[in-house]
């Protein structure tokens, strides 16, 4: 690969430009001349573009891997910098630069293999799910600049860049899953996932001021180099949390006011904040909301978002800040926790679903919520490489539900009920190689021993049980210069340690057990409904030929003997999901066909779809090899690769438990308990049992199954409440604008304008003697101005508390005072002394009467009050001076 680095200097990696701006190309030319250019070069285009893309990608890992190998096995990046973007103010004032740079290093250049070589087989499926779309192009434009934000997003070498990709994968899975939003539904989902990601949005926003101000850098490495000053100092980077800013509650707000300050430590405060933008990004309690009802846009960005692009943004932050994340011992609880309870609760969910897009959609909450708890345990490599597994095994159970979506079409052409479960079975015999793909990918998820899965997620349990989280040295460092600032000399260095160490937080040390009781059991739960699904949708009869009117069923049971070979002998081009004016009425009128006579038995999905099918399905059962565990090899690839990235944050933050090395046999019991417990139960109760005790279970626990198939009833929780107060506050906004802002401001400010001018309008009438009367009247008016006396003064301080009052000239004046401030003149007559002085002591005030009397004879008396304030300097001092 010399070749490569000779053509692209790893300080200037140009061939950056050729990732990134292929998407982006594809993009623009489907978008702006799509509709002209017709779908096969469309087609083309977004194949190319993606397809480019992932080339330039895998030349660049292998120029990458020869830089690391050259060095060593250090952590080399590759970059490309195209120009100076902005500049902030960072600590102590700093000059914080802002660059437009990218960077490919071990974590990214995973990343964007990940991106794009997934993302190419979604959209060569895409090509012919969507063929007979109306929106052809306008698709394909959003799927190309969806890859190029997700690559923005993970090759930036910033936070600032970072976020722009951040922003353009919200944006672009807004208009794809509002993709159909004619239908309002799909509408709904969109906005509600843009919503939801702009919650999480605000905490990274807040997370990028915080590190600029604390480290005074927004790149990797300047994060990096700074990120002890998040907890350093004497003071510890400490942030009041209550009271807020530190101020001190008095009054009736008094009782808020607690015993001591509650505080956190700059790293805290970043990693609270970095944590709320990846829940939203990567669909965890309590922003995961939006993820399920993302099916609603086509089932290739199903996938597309799932799998390969936008859920894994929140996983991929934390690991690229995992220095800064493990500062904070208490963050790092907190991610593990919300991923364990993410994965056990999406988990319940998806039990009773019928939908096979929402318990795939649900099955993928609860996978993120295993990444979550990896990499909240310190098993970044772990965590990750679920990334990497799931991408496979997701994205070919996506598409292969799209498979059989597509071929139920040809037999029910209601969106629904083509999606149900229950309306599918025996399908391997019409789809065996979507059948056997999707066969991998679920052995893959639920853990089959020797699968991928199985080595990604038992690496999970296994660290989540034996990891523990440690203070790091630079916080305890911290901890003991606040101790010892406020302790003085009198402790010694022994006692300076254990009160250090008492300060610090610790998790508890029953924590890892917990994690993974709570993760085999999410992993049993998985095992049962993805084994569910999958018996349900391949297994038995096909029950789509009885879905119809009831008085016409006996009608298909006569002619039954027939159906199989009517079926197979008939052949049509299958309609996908798409959405003609004729599918939208039939979905939004629930028209009810007879799909009890003889027609079109599902079939086998073109190559298009098949192909990646069986390449994905390849990946979920060998990805497993590049990170097995059980010392199969003496060092994983992955975890060999990734070990420069995360090197620092595990030696920093992350310890394993006595013992740990010899525990891994033992605790695989628990996954592989899972996956047989689940997979077995799922077999008798659907398969051996048709279906029958899940039935009785349901009759005799009605309220339970109907909490879970309402998924908890969380929707309605927030629209009782976030959604409810949100339309209350915007309806009394509309209120106040409407009767005070529009009724009174507006109106009575255009009436006293409609008024006055229906005065003026009274004089301005174009009769000359009424313009002269009022030439007159203002001639009068000035007059008088000048003709009355005004009795203006201004009063200036000297030394000493002496100060002196003067009274304005004006024609003809004469003056009278009253000095001591009396109520009676100083003198009879006027004169033309036209200033007095008083003397006045510290905190005292006197009250200056001043009379004058014009060339006319006209008089007007005013009086001026002159005060000293109450901390003046006495006399003989002067102020300022010591």
């Amino acid at each position: 690969m010399l070749w490569l680095t000779t053509l692209f200097p790893p300080t200037d990696f140009t061939l950056i430009a050729v990732i990134l701006g292929m998407p982006l190309l594809g993009a623009f030319v489907n978008g702006i001349w799509g509709k002209r250019l017709g779908k096969p070069a469309v087609r083309l285009m977004a194949l190319v573009a993606v397809g480019a893309s992932f080339f330039a990608c895998v030349l660049a890992f292998a120029a990458l891997h020869a830089q690391v190998d050259a060095r060593e096995h250090a952590h080399v990046k590759l970059t490309w910098t195209l120009f100076e973007w902005m500049h902030t103010t960072g600590v102590r004032e700093s000059n914080v630069p802002i660059e437009m740079k990218f960077s490919i290093d071990a974590l990214s250049g995973v990343m964007m293999l990940i991106v794009t070589g997934v993302g190419f087989l979604i959209h060569l499926y895409a090509t012919s799910y969507m063929e007979k779309d109306p929106g052809f192009a306008r698709f394909f434009a959003y799927m190309n600049l969806f890859i190029f934000s997700m690559l923005v997003l993970i090759l930036g070498d910033n936070l600032p860049i970072l976020f722009v990709g951040w922003e353009g994968v919200g944006l672009c899975s807004y208009l794809l899953i509002g993709f159909w939003y004619e239908h309002m539904p799909n509408a709904q989902a969109g906005k509600k996932a843009f919503i939801a990601n702009r919650i999480g949005d605000f905490g990274l926003l807040c997370a990028m001021f915080l590190i600029a101000h604390y480290t005074g850098a927004l790149d990797w490495t300047g994060i990096a180099n700074g990120a002890a000053n998040l907890v350093g100092g004497p003071e510890g980077q400490q942030i009041h949390v209550w009271p807020i800013g530190g101020g001190q509650y008095t009054g009736i707000l008094s009782f808020l006011q607690p015993k001591a300050p509650m505080m956190i430590t700059g790293a805290t405060a970043v990693g609270l904040a970095l944590l709320l933008g990846a829940t939203g990004k990567s669909a965890q309690i309590p922003l995961y909301v939006w993820l399920p009802d993302a099916m609603a846009g086509p089932t290739p960005v199903s996938a597309l978002i799932h799998a390969a692009t936008m859920v894994t943004a929140g996983i991929y932050l934390v690991c690229r800040l995992s220095f800064v994340f493990v500062m904070s011992p208490f963050v790092m609880m907190l991610i593990a926790c919300i991923g364990a309870a993410t994965a056990l609760f999406a988990a319940t969910i998806a039990l009773v679903q019928n939908d096979i897009k929402k318990v795939l959609a649900y099955s993928t909450v609860s996978q993120l919520g295993f990444m979550f708890l990896g990499v909240g345990v310190g098993a970044f490599t772990a965590g990750f490489f679920h990334v990497f597994t799931h991408a496979f095994f997701k994205a070919c159970l996506f598409l292969g539900a799209g498979s059989v979506i597509h071929a139920m079409h040809a037999r029910i052409h209601d969106n629904d009920k083509s999606q149900d479960i229950r309306n599918m079975g025996g399908l391997r015999k019409y789809m065996p190689t979507t059948y056997w793909t999707f066969a991998a990918a679920t052995a893959a998820i639920i853990g089959l021993p020797m699968t991928s899965g199985f080595f990604s997620k038992d690496e999970i349990l296994f660290k989540a049980f034996t990891n523990e989280a440690k203070v790091p040295e630079v916080v305890l460092a911290a901890l003991k210069a606040q101790t010892k600032a406020k302790m003085g000399s009198t402790v010694n260095a022994k006692e300076l340690e254990e009160m250090a160490n008492a300060a610090a937080f610790h998790a508890p040390h029953w924590l890892g057990t917990a994690l993974y009781v709570v993760g085999v059991l999410a992993a049993t739960m998985t095992a049962f409904y993805m084994c569910r699904m999958f018996f349900l949708t391949f297994w038995g009869d096909f029950r789509g030929w009885t879905i119809g009117r009831p008085s016409i069923v006996a009608k298909r049971d006569a002619t039954k003997k027939d159906a199989d070979g009517a079926f197979h002998a008939q052949s049509a081009a299958h309609d996908p999901e798409h959405h003609t004016d004729d599918d939208a009425e039939h979905h939004d009128a629930h028209h009810e066909e007879d799909l009890t006579a003889p027609g079109y038995a599902p079939q086998e999905s073109p190559w298009q779809m098949t192909v990646p099918l069986i390449v994905l399905a390849a990946f979920s059962v060998l990805a497993g090899v590049l990170n097995p565990g059980f010392h199969i090899m003496p060092q994983a690839p992955m975890e060999h690769w990734l070990e420069p990235v995360f090197k620092n944050a595990s030696e920093m933050g992350v310890r394993a438990k006595e013992g740990a090395e010899h525990m891994e046999y033992a605790l695989a019991l628990g996954g592989v308990g899972a996956f047989l417990v689940g997979t077995a139960l799922a077999y008798w109760m659907y398969v051996a049992q048709k279906g029958e005790p899940a039935r009785k279970l349901a009759a005799a626990q009605p309220g339970l199954y109907k909490l879970l198939y309402d998924k908890w009833r969380i929707d309605e929780l927030y629209d009782a409440t976030v959604v409810a107060a949100v339309d209350s506050l915007a309806e009394t906004s509309a209120a106040f604008d409407k009767f005070f802002i529009d009724g009174i401001i507006a109106k009575l400010s255009a009436l006293i304008v409609s008024a006055a001018g229906t005065i003026l309008r009274a004089f301005q009438n174009g009769v000359v003697h009424v313009y002269a009367a009022m030439m007159v009247v203002g001639l009068a008016a000035i007059g008088w101005f000048y003709v009355a006396p005004h009795p203006d003064a201004t009063v200036t301080e000297g030394e000493g508390g002496d100060y002196t009052i003067a009274a304005g000239p004006g024609m003809g004046y004469a003056y009278r005072w009253d000095a001591d401030g009396n109520g009676q003149m100083d003198t009879t007559d006027f004169g033309t002394q036209d200033h007095v002085k008083v003397h006045l002591e510290p905190g005292k005030s006197q009250v200056v009467g001043l009379e004058v009397k014009n060339a006319f004879g006209l008089s007007r008396t005013r009086q001026f009050t002159v005060s000293r304030a109450a901390n003046a300097a006495p006399v003989g001092e002067t102020v300022g001076q010591n």
